[in-house]
């Protein structure tokens, strides 16, 4: 069982990752971003190179309004909205 002083000790773990996956979120950010830089200049969407492929294009699709649809055939949504309970899990 966990006492109070592990937990603690997790929690601290778990914040010191959450920054550790900032920071590699923002460093996969930043290549991304230099790929992606390429690609526009050199007007390509596709690049293959000895260590993979890079792939920056337009993707078209469509989805549904939700709050217009709504506002327009409420009688319609009420039929077919469906409840859903979930748990969140934040640690601050």
């Amino acid at each position: 069982m966990t006492n109070k002083y592990e937990l603690n000790a997790t929690i601290k773990a778990l914040k010191d990752l959450y920054t550790k996956e900032a920071e590699l979120k923002e460093a996969i950010s930043n290549q991304e971003a230099i790929i992606k830089e390429y690609l526009t200049k050199n007007n390509l969407e596709t690049i293959t190179l000895e260590n993979g492929t890079a792939t920056w294009k337009t993707v078209f699709g469509k989805t549904l309004n939700m709050k217009a649809f709504r506002q327009e055939y409420e009688n319609i949504y009420q039929l077919f909205a469906v409840e859903r309970v979930s748990k969140r899990f934040k640690v601050a």
